[in-house]
């Protein structure tokens, strides 16, 4: 035979509700955004190692709106990207031109990787980068599309200009002038064929979402015995 003491289950009630009215909000505030900020790492140090990085914008660009009111109700925690071009990676899209000429594509004899190598995989080389090409605004005339190509290689090899725009028929883009004035050679650099391009799915925030995901039941139990160590059950 057993006797229950009415006065510990009332006060075990109390503790128990004043835990549930007072520490559980912030343990599930703080497992948001702990999940949140894993998912933000996650998808940074994907991004290195899936995409091509112009510079430290793109991972940086990376951020969290974190969790702040206690009302569970209406607490969230956001990841996302500031940069509008990293919602075309996750989702793909398509590239329209904006201009008379195609869509740019930076070819891989621009980066380093030798002519036609498929998919490109580096930046394009700082001398062949968009900000180090200077083009001519003066028009070339002559009798045909060939005449004007050949007049404008040769412009640029004589005054020593490397890069040309040229309209080959079935291909267009910018072109590096090579191989002295005698006889210059072009090698393309930005591909400008292109109305239109269509540029594939490379998600990065879903799946550091889902990995953050898997993470989320250790972060409530860490944030549950975070606030039973600080007391919060029994005041």
């Amino acid at each position: 035979m057993f006797f229950i003491n009415t006065d510990d289950i009332k006060k075990l009630e109390g503790d128990l509700h004043h835990f549930a009215r007072r520490a559980v909000p912030f343990a599930t505030k703080k497992t948001l955004n702990d999940s949140a900020f894993a998912a933000m790492s996650i998808a940074r140090t994907d991004i290195k190692r899936t995409l091509i990085n112009r510079n430290r914008f793109t991972a940086q660009s990376i951020q969290v709106d974190p969790a702040r009111t206690l009302n569970i109700s209406r607490q969230s925690a956001t990841v996302g990207s500031t940069a509008d071009y990293m919602e075309t990676q996750e989702f793909g899209g398509i590239k329209t031109k904006t201009r008379k000429e195609g869509v740019g594509i930076t070819t891989s004899y621009a980066s380093g990787e030798g002519e036609n190598a498929q998919p490109r995989s580096r930046l394009p080389r700082k001398a062949n980068s968009m900000a180090s090409i200077k083009l001519s605004k003066r028009r070339n005339k002559g009798n045909g599309r060939k005449q004007r190509n050949l007049v404008s290689i040769q412009q640029a090899a004589s005054t020593g200009r490397k890069f040309v725009f040229l309209d080959l028929g079935k291909t267009q883009g910018i072109f590096k002038v090579i191989g002295g004035k005698r006889r210059p050679k072009i090698k393309m650099v930005r591909d400008m064929t292109r109305q239109s391009v269509v540029i594939p799915r490379n998600p990065w925030l879903r799946p550091a979402f889902d990995e953050a995901l898997r993470m989320q039941p250790a972060f409530y139990a860490d944030a549950l015995r975070f606030q039973i160590r600080r007391g919060r059950l029994f005041r």
